[in-house]
Formats: structure tokens, C-alpha cells, sequence
């Protein structure tokens, strides 16, 4: 007889029962990512207490102080630490199927899993599968909160990029460079020599279209620009997360501004997180995903840096069926000259 060969009453075998923890599925799917933000963290073990307490645990956490990725778990006979935040303690009930060797197996996984998600491991991962119990709406809400809370931080690490200005902003993709001036002259490199193509047209934003000037006059209040987002579309108005990804990428908007985009687009209905992917030049990054009626969003967004590094939208419906547009961005910024 093996060691899996044994079973409880219900007929689960040993390693079934020893994987039988909130979240085994989300560790075993989900690589290695970059560790969590401080408020992320405290979110996530959360999260994983209330679990833990779903699951029949008794899960206090008296004082915990969150200094940095990381937890201190501890239950009888077994003690995981992760270097970081201490004061998270896990007491588990005495269900002993398979002895005493068995449970410190169980406890130890469970907690090696409580660990992981606390150092970073499972962070952003594709929350799509749940439990059989739950329907398709808990499912969607679940990868909305998620969404929300992956923006969210993002929306910190833009706010805290360095200030820059210049008389052009440069975009520069796998298909070619193009340069934008403050007067919304809209240039393109070919063969090493610029072309003026005209005048780019104005950025939506909700029922408002900006300029450069009008786009520094923009508010940066997350809940503002998402009632923006929100208004209530217009005869060719792009999607609300068309608009933000646009304000993100081929326009000079601040970090502040920035920052606020990418908090209101984790507010917007039909947003959920994809998890790790690579852009088409293999690049690593963390995809969103936004569905309407008629059509498809998926932006790659760096974690470290908050720059987009993948765009494409594609139509589900409608005369333009099947149609994808797609954007690779190499770079973004302000440059003082052209070429």
C-alpha cells in the first residue's frame, strides 16, 4: 500500500486531504511574482484569516505590525516565519485522520502556502477558479477585487515616477516612433527623417475632449475621472478603458495623473485580472482585461515601473467583428527634439 493509499470517511485520500486548504488551487497555478506593496499585504492576510476561519481555525492576530513582505505563522508543533510582519497566529483545530505525523504534514503545507502569499508568490494570480459552491457572479466579483486591488497599487508606484517635461512626447513601438507636440502636431520617423502628419486629434475623456493644455488641467481624483469614464457614451466614443489606456501611454499626463487613471480604471464594471503574461517581445507583465458589449481591452502593465507595455483591443461584435488592434510600446517619455 503506498502512501496515498489511505482514505477518510468521505473517500479522500491522503493527498487530496493534505491539499485540502483555501487557496491550494490559486499556489499551485500561480509563479513566482514580485513581492507585494505594504498595503497589498495586510489585504492579502486578511484574506488568507478569514480563510483559515471559514475552514473551522480560530485565527487571531493580535498587534500585527506589517513592515515588509512577509509573515510569522504559528500553530502547535509546526512554526513557518517569513522574514517581514509578525503577529499573524494560526490556531488549527486538532483533526488528526491520519495521525499526528499526517496533520504536521497538512499544517505544514497549509502554512507553507500562508507564507508564500504572504512573501509575494501567489500575488496577482488568475483567481478563476473557485469552489464548485460558488457561482458565476461570487466568481466575477472576486476577479473584479482583485483587479481593483492590483490598479490600486499600480496606482502607487505611478505616483511615486519622477516629474519630467519636454516640447515633444515621444511613443516609440515595435512599428515605428512618433513624436507629439504641445500644440498637438502629430510627427512620424521614417528612414531617419520626421514627416508632420496633421494634427492629432483630442483626448477622450468622457463627454470632454483635451488638448495638451486642457489635459494639465485634467482633476486627478480617481473618483472624478472614473464618473468621466462613466459618462455616458458619445457618437464615436471609445470604451472607458480604451480612454484611460490612451491617457496612459500617447499622452504627457503626470504621475499624479497617472496615478489617478489607473485608480479609476479599477473601478470600472466588467474589469478583472488576468495574472502573469509576456508581451509579444517576451517581456513580463501583470494583464487586465476589460469587457463590453461589443468588445475586448487587455492591457500588460509593468509592476515595477507602471508602464504599459501591451495594448489590444479587439471587437466580439458588431460590423467589425474579428477586428484587433494592437500596440507594443518600447518607450515612453518627453524628449526635446525630434529624431
Amino acid at each position: 500500500m503506498t502512501a496515498y493509499d489511505d482514505t477518510e470517511e468521505n473517500g479522500m485520500n491522503e493527498r487530496g486531504a493534505l491539499l485540502d486548504f483555501p487557496g491550494a488551487d490559486e499556489l499551485a497555478a500561480a509563479g513566482h511574482v514580485h513581492p507585494l506593496p505594504e498595503r497589498a499585504l495586510a489585504r492579502v492576510l486578511a484574506e488568507v484569516e478569514a480563510a483559515v476561519a471559514t475552514e473551522g481555525a480560530d485565527v487571531t492576530a493580535p498587534g500585527a505590525n506589517v513592515t515588509a513582505p512577509g509573515a510569522n505563522v504559528t500553530t502547535p508543533d509546526v512554526n513557518v516565519t517569513a522574514p517581514g510582519a509578525a503577529g499573524v497566529v494560526v490556531a488549527m483545530t486538532e483533526r488528526r485522520p491520519f495521525g499526528g505525523q499526517f496533520w504536521r504534514r497538512r499544517a505544514l503545507v497549509g502554512l507553507l502556502a500562508t507564507a508564500a502569499v504572504a512573501t509575494g508568490v501567489v500575488t496577482y494570480a488568475n483567481n478563476g477558479g473557485t469552489s464548485a459552491g460558488q457561482d458565476a457572479g461570487t466568481r466575477s466579483e472576486a476577479r473584479a477585487n482583485t483587479a481593483t486591488v492590483f490598479l490600486d497599487d499600480i496606482s502607487t508606484v505611478a505616483a511615486s515616477q519622477s516629474v519630467s517635461s519636454g516640447k515633444y512626447w515621444k511613443t516609440r513601438t515595435t512599428v515605428g516612433t512618433a513624436y507629439l507636440s504641445q500644440s498637438m502636431d502629430y510627427y512620424v520617423v521614417n528612414g531617419g527623417k520626421a514627416y508632420r502628419k496633421g494634427l492629432r486629434p483630442d483626448w477622450q475623456v468622457g463627454p470632454k475632449d483635451l488638448d495638451w493644455k486642457g489635459l494639465g488641467q485634467l482633476t486627478t481624483d480617481s473618483g472624478k475621472l472614473l464618473a468621466l469614464l462613466q459618462s455616458p457614451p458619445r457618437p464615436k466614443s471609445i470604451s472607458p478603458f480604451d480612454q484611460a489606456v490612451t491617457l496612459l501611454t500617447d499622452s504627457p499626463a503626470s504621475p499624479q495623473l497617472r496615478a489617478g487613471v489607473f485608480k479609476a480604471m479599477g473601478g470600472l464594471k466588467g474589469v478583472k485580472l488576468l495574472g502573469q503574461v509576456k508581451d509579444s517581445t517576451g517581456r513580463g507583465g501583470t494583464a487586465v482585461e476589460f469587457a463590453e458589449a461589443k468588445s475586448v481591452g487587455q492591457v500588460i502593465v509593468d509592476p515595477k515601473t507602471s508602464a504599459i507595455l501591451e495594448y489590444t483591443f479587439t471587437w466580439t461584435a458588431g460590423p467589425s467583428k474579428g477586428k484587433v488592434t494592437h500596440q507594443t510600446f518600447l518607450s515612453t517619455g518627453f524628449t526635446d527634439r525630434i529624431g
